[in-house]
Order: structure tokens, then sequence, then C-alpha cells
């Protein structure tokens, strides 16, 4: 089991992180829709909270207590605040936020056991939705400073609930890369994983927020691909790992 569990503890960051977030997460009728902005694209007093954030000890110490045996460097450019949608409402693309699925599709590609790691951090307060990690029986609402951590290709993960009027949620979704103790510095491997899952986590983005709130045909039929293609591959995913369980039990 990859996920992992723990709290930050400096609430003033995230504080600061969720009122950034507040007051950049309005469209043009003053209608809060769900809005995702990279770190590294901040000109801001908050980018010192958000590093705070995601250099602290309380973070780096829960995944080097799972992974023992491995560096572990913040791979920044994919880093992401997430003003959240409420899954009861999300359409379009933002269904995939919230529907059950993998963050990315490079399972069944060789990773010469180099794991991008992906944590996610509640800024603020949550008691109505609900984070599911059905493969580890794992149910949580996470609060202010609650984190989990996933192995971003591997770990199936879904969120349930209602975020009522008037209330926001705010989210971190910070990124790792895991390298084994005996693997040199900037070496291949290293490269490669980060390379690949960094360009999905942009590419990806970028293609549902052109239809996460679908306006014309053409966006229509983007989120269309996006729910098609997240419910195609997390099925045959799924379906190839029962099939493996099932196997291995007759062996």
């Amino acid at each position: 089991m990859s996920i992992t569990t723990g709290k930050y503890t400096n609430i003033n960051d995230l504080h600061e992180i969720t009122n950034y977030m507040i007051q950049n997460s309005s469209n043009d009728k003053g209608k809060f829709i769900a809005n995702h902005v990279w770190v590294e694209q901040i000109q801001n007093k908050v980018y010192k909270n958000l590093d705070n954030v995601r250099t602290s000890n309380d973070i780096y110490n829960v995944i080097k207590s799972k992974y023992p045996n491995h560096k572990i460097k913040n791979v920044t450019d994919a880093d992401e605040i997430y003003f959240a949608v409420s899954p009861k409402d999300a359409i379009g693309s933002d269904r995939s936020l919230v529907d059950c699925h993998y963050d990315a599709p490079f399972s069944i590609l060789p990773t010469f056991d180099v794991i991008f790691y992906r944590v996610i951090v509640a800024c603020n307060e949550n008691k109505h939705v609900t984070t599911t990690f059905p493969n580890d029986n794992i149910d949580v609402k996470m609060n202010t400073g609650d984190f989990h951590g996933l192995d971003y290709n591997k770990d199936y993960h879904c969120a349930d609930g209602e975020i009522p009027k008037n209330k926001h949620r705010v989210l971190l979704k910070l990124h790792y890369i895991l390298i084994p103790d005996n693997y040199d510095n900037n070496s291949f491997s290293e490269k490669y994983v980060r390379f690949i899952n960094v360009q999905w986590t942009h590419f990806s983005r970028e293609f549902m927020r052109m239809s996460a709130h679908p306006n014309n045909p053409i966006e229509y039929l983007m989120g269309f691909l996006v729910n098609f293609l997240r419910f195609y591959y997390n099925n045959i995913i799924l379906l190839l790992i029962i099939i493996f369980l099932v196997y291995q039990k007759k062996l």
C-alpha cells in the first residue's frame, strides 16, 4: 500500500493559501468555479507559505517513514493549489476530478523503482466531502492540515459529497519523486519518470480546463473524451488487477 497519512501543523500558512485562492477563484460574474493555479506561477507573498508546506518535515518525515530507502525530491513544476469543485455538482471534465480515477496513466510503463508521488493537503475546514481510496478501504474527511500521499500512477481514489453553499474547499497538490538510495542523482530513470509525469500533469490540466464548463460543441466533445477515456482506462486497469489477484489465488 502506497498511501500515507499526516498532519501539517502550521495552520497560518494554510489560512493564507486559502484566502489567496478564494480571492482568485471567481469568474467574471462573481460565481466561484473550480480553479487550479500552478505554484511556480505565483508572484505573491503567499508563495513563501506554499514553500513552507511543500518543504516541511511534516511531509518529508511521513514519506520517509514509508519509503526509508529512497531519496525524496520535491517536483516544484507540477505543484498546484486547487479550489475544489463540489463533487455533487461537478460537470464536464470536472467529473474526472471526483469520480474514481488514477491521476496518471503510466502504471504499465517501466519506472525502474522510481516513484512519482502526490501529496494532497487540506488547507481549510471540511466536514462534508469524503476522499476515498477504495482499494485500501480508506474513507476520510480531510480537515485543515490533514494530508494524504499516494502513488500518482497506481492509487485509485475518488471524492464524494457536497460543499455547502458559501463554503469553500482548498487543497494543495504537491509532488515528489522518490529515488532508491543506490541510484545516482539525476539518473536517466529519475529524469524519465519526472518528465513523463510532469508533462502529463500540465497537458491534462490544460485539456480539462478548456472542457470543464463547456460552451460550444468542441468543448462539449473534449469534456466527453476526458470522461470516456477516464472511464475506459480506470475500468480496464481495475479489471486487470482483479484478474491478476484471482489468478494468484489459483496458483
